[in-house]
C-alpha cells in the first residue's frame, strides 16, 4: 500500500508540472510535423521496438450521472451513448483552507455498450468509466481565429457501482 501510495505521489507531482502548460499552449493542436518528429523512427538499432512504445491516452473516472444519458445512432446506424459524470475533489491551499472542485466530463459510448448502458443507467448512477481522450476542435480559420477546443472522453469500458448502504438506527 505505502509503494501505491508513493507512486500516486509521484503521478501528481508530474501532473501538476504537466498542467502548469500556458493555457494557449494547451489549446494548440500539434502539428504534423510536430507529430511527425515526436514519433520517427529510431536508429536501426531500436528498430525491434513499437513506434508508439511510449504513448498513451489513458482515462479513468468514477463519479455519478449528471443528467439522463442521451441514445443516438449515428448517420451509418451504429448506436452511441452521451452523459455527463461528474467527479469532486478537494485540495488543501498552503494557507489551510479546503475547497471542492467539481468537474463536469463528456462521455461517449460506442455500439453494443450503448445499447446496454441506455437501459440500466439514469442521472444519478454511480459509475466507474475508463476511456481515452479526444479533443475537438483548436484550429485556426481562415480570419486566424482559434476555434475553441472541447474535450471528451472515449470509454472504453462503464462500469456501474453499487451505492453503499446508508445505516438506519431505527432498524436493527
Amino acid at each position: 500500500l505505502q509503494k501505491m501510495l508513493r507512486s500516486l505521489s509521484t503521478i501528481s507531482k508530474s501532473t501538476v508540472r504537466c498542467m502548469s502548460l500556458t493555457s494557449k499552449l494547451a489549446a494548440e493542436q500539434p502539428s504534423k510535423q510536430e507529430v511527425d518528429d515526436l514519433f520517427a523512427e529510431k536508429p536501426s538499432h531500436q528498430n525491434d521496438q513499437r513506434r508508439h512504445a511510449y504513448s498513451m491516452n489513458k482515462v479513468e473516472l468514477v463519479g455519478g450521472v449528471a443528467l439522463d444519458p442521451l441514445y443516438k445512432e449515428a448517420k451509418n446506424g451504429k448506436p452511441y451513448l452521451l452523459f455527463n459524470l461528474i467527479t469532486n475533489s478537494q485540495f488543501r491551499q498552503q494557507d489551510g483552507t479546503t475547497f471542492d472542485q467539481t468537474e463536469r466530463h463528456v462521455i461517449t459510448v460506442f455500439g453494443k455498450n450503448a445499447e446496454n448502458l441506455s437501459k440500466t443507467i439514469k442521472k444519478g448512477s454511480r459509475l466507474m468509466v475508463q476511456g481515452r481522450l479526444h479533443y475537438n476542435g483548436g484550429q485556426k480559420d481562415e480570419q486566424g481565429n482559434r476555434t475553441q477546443r472541447n474535450t471528451y472522453i472515449i470509454a472504453n469500458t462503464v462500469q456501474p457501482l453499487a451505492r453503499a448502504a446508508r445505516e438506519n438506527p431505527d432498524q436493527h
